[in-house]
């Protein structure tokens, strides 16, 4: 039997319902990870991508829920790569739009995103094209008999909230159980998203407010 077989065992068995489907109980599953790729970010969700692109879009990768860092390739940066800034899209397309010899002059210098694809500003290198890389927050394995999810191997009691909330959701006179597991999943969930926001400061020196003295 799989991790994934034994997890919607699990879930029978809390709710008491062997009756289940199969496709019913593989729903609470998928609803819970909907709620996770919604809420959650934190570092096991953290992938990289790279890419050369020869013109002013690309897509982004299917399991792109958020962006952390878009680099750019450039041989006078120290590692071999140059940040470049989010800007909204009416100020990106009204700058690239509006002059172009401003925006040749500050190359590949901004993007934005608009749908499932990122806009790089700056004219395009349509010879050899130019390399980039980007971190993003990623969605969740989807949890199956083929795939294993770390989400279930390291917080498998958040699984087991946030998909015991859906199925309790659809039970009759389960709403105040449904709505201690949503508590259980949500207070998780956040404990989870500040230790991560946490770590990503941990390396940062300290900066104390100089006291000012107004007399």
């Amino acid at each position: 039997m799989s991790d994934f077989s034994d997890s919607k065992e699990q879930l029978k068995d809390w709710s008491n319902r062997q009756d289940w489907s199969d496709n019913l109980v593989t729903s609470y599953v998928r609803a819970a990870e909907q709620k996770c790729n919604a809420e959650m970010r934190i570092a096991r969700m953290i992938q990289t991508d790279q890419s050369t692109i020869a013109s002013r879009c690309a897509p982004l990768p299917p399991d792109w829920l958020e962006m952390i860092l878009v680099r750019i390739a450039s041989s006078s940066a120290a590692d071999g790569w140059t940040p470049i800034r989010y800007k909204p899209q009416d100020e990106f397309f009204r700058l690239t739009a509006a002059d172009e010899t401003i925006a040749s002059a500050a190359t590949w210098n901004a993007y934005t995103i608009v749908g499932s694809q990122i806009y790089f500003g700056g004219a395009p290198n349509t010879v050899d094209g130019t390399v980039y890389k980007i971190a993003y927050y990623g969605e969740v394995p989807v949890f199956s008999d083929a795939q294993d999810s770390w989400l279930y191997d390291k917080y498998p009691s958040l699984y087991l909230y946030a998909a015991l909330m859906h199925a309790d959701l659809h039970a009759i006179g389960e709403e105040q159980s449904a709505a201690n597991m949503k508590t259980l999943a949500e207070d998780m969930i956040q404990k989870l998203n500040n230790e991560h926001m946490r770590s990503r400061a941990s390396g940062s020196r300290l900066t104390r407010t100089r006291a000012r003295s107004f007399g």
